[in-house]
């Protein structure tokens, strides 16, 4: 919200399951974040929106100040922090949001601690602020190191922009970046699906292999292989699908009269298509009913 009203955006959070389909009671200090404010030149009539305001002032103000902002206020706020660091470091590991805390639950199961990685040469760096990517801190980050590690779900956004941050460093200081693929263009970390904390820990433990390794680390990664080859071994003839709670409206009010057609959208009437229900199709989130649009002249 402080960012927001500073520099005048939008500013957007990446939900995934983990998260939103959990509760907690939290307690919370109002006095236990302080928030700082940067030095920054304000064009005329700062950077909200006023009345009134043309398409092309808002253009220039987005481009020339907000983002400029943003990235003012993520680098004296801390926003993307160095976690572990070493006095020799070699390897670098970058991860956001989920996948930070699937980081530090890999790295325990290997049997590494803030001691070790400082052994080892290894450096964590947790990024809050995905786009766009506050370049000093991750510069800083770099320096050094032979090798970076980006641990991200979907998308490359970080990796992208570390590789665009890096680009003009000197070729003897730019250090190798792998995170969706490796240097030989293999999956990493694939794009489809979430990951999960033994994927990573996997990804972690054979990068980690030419820097260091520790019997802890061979011994996870062994565990890891067998558990992978029993799962792929078990087979069943038993299917559970899921299907609609005792008492959910959507069990009723997504059968359909006889003769008729339904499509899906996003929730738990997805479910239906599954069903002996008519149900077939599905969309975006709110986008039902748009799918309708091009079968309307043929039905």
């Amino acid at each position: 919200w402080a960012m927001s009203r500073f520099a005048g955006v939008w500013v957007g959070y990446k939900c995934v399951s983990e998260i939103v389909e959990s509760s907690a009671s939290v307690n919370v200090d109002a006095h236990s974040l302080e928030i700082k404010y940067p030095e920054f030149e304000m064009p005329e009539g700062g950077l909200n929106i006023r009345w009134p305001d043309d398409r092309w002032s808002q253009e220039i103000r987005l481009q020339r100040y907000k983002i400029n902002a943003a990235l003012e206020f993520a680098k004296v706020n801390k926003i993307d922090r160095l976690i572990w660091d070493s006095q020799k470091p070699r390897i670098g590991i970058v991860a956001a949001g989920k996948t930070y805390l699937d980081t530090r639950q890999a790295l325990e199961d290997l049997g590494i601690n803030e001691q070790m990685a400082s052994d080892m040469g290894l450096r964590l760096y947790k990024v809050g602020m995905p786009w766009p990517l506050e370049k000093e801190g991750v510069r800083a980050f770099a320096e050094g190191l032979e090798e970076v590690l980006i641990i991200e779900e979907k998308r490359p956004v970080i990796e992208n922009q570390l590789k665009e941050q890096l680009y003009n460093f000197e070729a003897s200081k730019r250090p190798k970046i792998v995170g969706k693929f490796d240097e030989n263009g293999n999956w990493l970390f694939p794009s489809a699906g979430e990951l999960t904390p033994a994927q990573v820990s996997t990804v972690i433990g054979n990068r980690l292999k030419p820097f260091y390794t520790s019997e802890s680390i061979t011994t996870h990664l062994d565990i890891l292989d067998a558990k992978q080859v029993s799962l792929s071994n078990q087979s069943t003839d038993i299917e559970r699908i899921p299907y609609f709670c005792s008492g959910c409206p959507h069990n009723s009010s997504t059968r359909v009269p006889e003769g008729s057609r339904a499509a899906a959208g996003i929730g738990c009437h997805y479910m239906a298509l599954w069903m002996d229900r008519s149900t077939e199709t599905f969309t975006h989130l709110g986008g039902e009913g748009a799918n309708w649009i091009g079968q309307a002249p043929f039905t």
